[in-house]
């Protein structure tokens, strides 16, 4: 027997648009880890290995995308971090930052967006650089900072 829950991020998805995120739950999935509002977990915990703590780094290595495409992000004011936008690629982020990355505007209503998320869960420093543990989301709707 599956239950249908509602994904966080889905609830002020686009307007009055149908809601095509739901999650099946089945009792099996009921053992994971569940969030403070007893939904499942709706993002994966990664640990990222990195040269250092700057935005630019951090985004190519949470994300994938190359350096060069990071660099467009990070100047086109495409990266917020703890809601505000960030066009400096030298930024060191810090334990609990929330960094946003554009993906695109939401086509039913333009004052929403979807961004990959990551949170910022820990760091540490190791010889050959930095362990950040982040919690990722690769699609999250916010509000549209870009209009």
């Amino acid at each position: 027997m599956s239950i249908s829950v509602i994904n966080r991020a889905a609830i002020a998805r686009c307007g009055n648009a149908v809601f095509s995120r739901a999650l099946r739950v089945s009792t099996q999935v009921l053992s994971q880890e569940v969030g403070d509002d007893g939904l499942p977990k709706d993002y994966k915990l990664k640990t990222l290995k990195a040269g250092s703590r700057r935005l630019d780094t951090f985004v190519n290595r949470a994300s994938g995308k190359s350096s060069s495409q990071v660099e467009k992000l990070i100047l086109g004011g495409k990266v917020r971090v703890n809601e505000d936008v960030h066009t400096k690629k030298s930024y060191n982020v810090q334990k609990e930052n929330t960094i946003d990355v554009l993906i695109a505007p939401c086509p039913e209503n333009k004052e929403l967006a979807d961004v990959e998320r990551y949170e910022i869960v820990d760091y540490e420093v190791t010889e050959k650089g930095y362990d950040i543990q982040i919690k990722s989301w690769k699609k999250f709707l916010v509000d549209n900072w870009r209009g």
